[in-house]
């Protein structure tokens, strides 16, 4: 059998970071809490439950006209709600609570065009997070793309490539094609969060990297960030495997089996980080992610403790390999865009869509190896309470008698509400203040094809009738029928 390493690690995060997952918060699915300075997330159903009879059917009937005008009065409908202390809220930026304000006071919903482009900027992006407890965590996706691209950056060692062709260029360094690639043989769990890390909705704001009179130009973007100013810490396994004989992975070409990977997969990181020092510098923004990581990890920095950059607007230049960059760059107004090897612009975390202080790069975190022999990484992440058993005693040779057997039923919802969560593929069923969810890979056959569109699609929900196999306290969807 092919030797196989397993390493704990661990992500801490020194800058905001997005891990964008296709999901974002819906108009019928939050409220603003002024005074707190937060975004109150709930269940639509949860909220309509909170109403009083009037209420709730004013709040159906603006649902039910469906035009940009209701969405507005939506809006309004829930800013003088009061939020209930299980909902879950999140921090948000100054600018976000002026522009949300705009929206409740000043915002005409008659007018169509001035709707549109409000609601359209108005769009709130989730990061990556778990169903059941809505916590955020890390891909291990995002994590392999770095390490690969900075393992890409180790081997190339900033020779002349030509930029045109990336697969060809990749092959070429890794030594093989898709079967022969030898990160294939690097596995990288997702990293779940120790604790529960906090998020935050703020901006990202397009700085030019020279100054300049003139603004940079870009869309609004709305993001949650995981934040660096509190503790956020998250745990996972990295697998790194030797190629087996015959395998089409060459052994010269494998990743090594050991520790010294990390420092090379990771020394890219610490040029790039220098280089976005001096650019920050350059236009009068400090940034403290170096200072910070020495000052948390002291002499382990560079030997047990690497930086690395994930997520979006993590930068060009740290998503591709030096020699081979092409990066587009857009031109001036009229004009077409061209390709150079460094960008003009960077996307900076911001509290308002103009901000000129308080700014932080996005991305930045240090991937820490932890001991063979530590704890186990995932500590925090239990959801039921499971006592140990306590040990047999050898000399009792009379047992407890077995509890019995939990009967499977069926369950039937006449008419449950249908949702869809495409960052997790979760599609979650409701009926009655109970809740069973549904993960869903590319096959969706379960789902009536006249209800896909609207549901997967449209990301709005559905009704139908629901079967269900009810064991113990757990309910299993197993048939989904139009009513």
């Amino acid at each position: 059998m092919a030797k196989q390493v397993p390493y704990k690690v661990r992500l801490h995060i020194f800058s905001p970071v997005h891990i964008g997952c296709d999901d974002v918060y819906e108009p019928t699915g939050f409220m603003v809490d002024k005074g707190a300075k937060r975004l109150v997330a709930f269940d639509p159903l949860d909220f309509v439950r909170s109403l009083n009879a009037a209420d709730q059917a004013k709040f159906l009937a603006i649902c039910d006209r469906g035009t940009l005008e209701s969405i507005v009065e939506l809006y309004r409908f829930m800013g003088n709600r009061e939020a209930r202390p299980e909902w879950r809220s999140v921090p948000v930026a100054g600018g976000f609570l002026a522009s949300y304000e705009r929206v409740l006071t000043k915002l005409n919903p008659r007018n169509e065009r001035d709707v549109k482009q409000e609601l359209n900027k108005f769009m709130i992006a989730r990061t990556s997070y778990l169903p059941l407890d809505q916590a955020p965590y890390i891909p291990g996706s995002a994590l392999k793309g770095a390490l690969r691209t900075g393992w890409l950056n180790a081997l190339n060692k900033g020779k002349r490539q030509d930029a045109r062709n990336a697969r060809q260029m990749e092959e070429q360094l890794m030594g093989g094609n898709f079967a022969g690639d030898p990160f294939r043989l690097v596995k990288i769990s997702d990293l779940l969060p120790i604790g529960r890390p906090e998020t935050r909705i703020c901006y990202a704001v397009n700085k030019k990297k020279k100054l300049s009179k003139y603004d940079a130009r870009g869309p609004q973007q709305i993001l949650e960030v995981i934040r660096h100013d509190t503790q956020s810490i998250f745990e996972g396994v990295i697998t790194l495997h030797e190629p087996e004989q015959g395998a089409p992975v060459r052994k010269e070409n494998a990743v090594p089996v050991e520790s010294i990977f990390f420092g090379k997969a990771t020394g890219f990181f610490l040029q790039e980080m220098t280089a976005d020092e001096e650019l920050l510098k350059g236009i009068n923004l400090p940034s403290g992610v170096r200072s910070a990581m020495q000052k948390a990890f002291g002499d382990r920095l560079l030997k047990e403790v690497f930086p690395v950059r994930i997520g979006r607007h993590a930068g060009a230049e740290s998503v591709t390999v030096v020699g081979a960059r092409n990066i587009r760059i857009m031109g001036k107004q009229g004009e077409p865009a061209k390709n150079g090897i460094h960008s003009t612009t960077l996307w900076l975390a911001g509290d308002s869509p103009k901000a000129e202080n308080n700014l932080h790069p996005f991305g930045w975190a240090a991937l820490e190896i932890l001991p063979p022999d530590s704890a186990n990484p995932y500590p925090a992440r239990t959801f039921t309470d499971r006592p140990t058993a306590p040990e047999e005693d050898a000399t009792v040779t009379e047992r407890k008698p077995e509890p019995p057997p939990v009967v499977t039923e069926s369950v039937t919802w006449p008419s449950a509400v249908l949702t869809w969560s495409p960052g997790n593929a979760v599609l979650t069923a409701s009926f009655e203040g109970k809740k069973a969810e549904l993960k869903l890979s590319s096959d969706r056959s379960i789902v009536p094809e006249p209800l896909r569109k609207k549901l997967f699609e449209r990301k709005a929900a559905v009704t139908a009738r629901l079967t269900l196999e009810k064991n113990g306290n757990l309910l299993k969807i197993v048939g989904i029928e139009m009513i």
